[in-house]
Formats: structure tokens, sequence, C-alpha cells
């Protein structure tokens, strides 16, 4: 039996992790063929839907990467690369049914195991420690808002995924008055609200 999705395995990027849920479902599906009896057309069905998916998955996964500046972006494009031609490969040079199962099984466990929950926590390790996601503060009531200080920050936005600069007036002012300062992640100018 395959593990479920959860929330511990969580890339924090809303588009991914909707993509890896019906993942592991599909490979569930594809894993569970291998307990029972299936004809051949079916279980090739569910690893070309398999295939397909994941191919459409990687696309995403790899520009969301790119979107974070993800380091490592090259290497974890080979895996994606060695994982296709491995599902490719399944379906194209298996004699019969019972090893159609058992490469199906191997895709689907190492797939699942370590790829997502290994190398795609890479992914969401690196996203944590440079683009944290904002906490959001709980708004004073009207009557508390404090008064506007020279201390106060304003909110910019770069490139990154749910990433907010908290800039002081006197940087805010240079940025209106022409000034360019760039996010140390993304590299791209900040930008106000």
């Amino acid at each position: 039996m395959l593990p479920a999705w959860s929330k511990e395995i969580s890339v924090h990027n809303e588009k991914i992790d909707e993509q890896h849920k019906k993942l592991f479902e599909i490979a569930g599906r594809a894993y569970m063929m291998t307990e029972k009896k299936s004809s051949k057309e079916e279980v090739i069905g569910v690893l070309r839907e398999l295939l397909e998916y994941t191919k459409e998955h990687f696309k995403d996964e790899e520009e969301y990467m790119q979107s974070i500046s993800f380091p490592r972006l090259e290497a974890h494009r080979a895996i994606h690369q060695d994982i296709i031609r491995d599902m490719v490969s399944a379906v194209t040079r298996v004699q019969n049914l019972n090893d159609l199962k058992d490469e199906i099984a191997k895709i689907a466990k190492n797939w699942l195991l370590v790829h997502i929950i290994k190398e795609d926590m890479q992914i969401e390790k690196f996203r944590r420690n440079t683009c944290p996601l904002p906490i959001k503060p709980t708004e004073p009531k009207p009557e508390e808002k404090p008064v506007q200080t020279e201390n106060k920050k304003i909110e910019y936005f770069c490139s990154c995924p749910n990433k907010v600069h908290y800039v002081p007036i006197d940087v805010d002012k240079k940025i209106r008055a022409g000034g360019v300062f760039n996010c140390k992640v993304c590299k791209q100018a900040i930008q106000p609200k």
C-alpha cells in the first residue's frame, strides 16, 4: 500500500500541492492494480494517465522552482527526465502483465516515496529559508490604530511567491523618487503594493 498525501509533504504552493495529491491518487490506483486481477490494457491505461499527468506536473514544478530561484533546478530537471524515461520504458519493454505490474509498482513507490517525499521537500526547505510565508498580523481595532510615525514600514513585493518586504519610510521615498532596490533572492526590483 502506498502512503497518502499529507500536509507534512506540502511545498506550500497550492497548484503543486494539488498536483501532488492527484499524482498520489493516480499512482495509488496504479499500485492497487498490481494487487488485483487487471488486464494489460487497464494497467497500461493507468500508467499512461500517470505518465501524462506527471509530464504536466514536472513542467509546472520546474516553472515554480525557477520562480523562487531554486539553485538545484537543473539537477532536479534531470531527475524528472529520468523518471519520464523510466515510465516510458516500463510501457514499451514489458513482455507480459506480471512484468508490467512489477514496473508499475517500482515507479509508483520510487517516484512517490523518493521523489516527492525526499527531492521535492528540498524545494520546500529552500523556499522556507529564502522566501518565508508572511505572518499576517492581526489588524488593530480602528480606535487602536497607531499614529503614523517615522518608524512605520511600507509593504513592497517582488517576484518571490508570498514574499513581503517591509521598507522604512526613508527607503520608500527613495524608491518613489526613482531609486531601485532589489530582492536578494529573486534579484528583481521591489515594488509598492
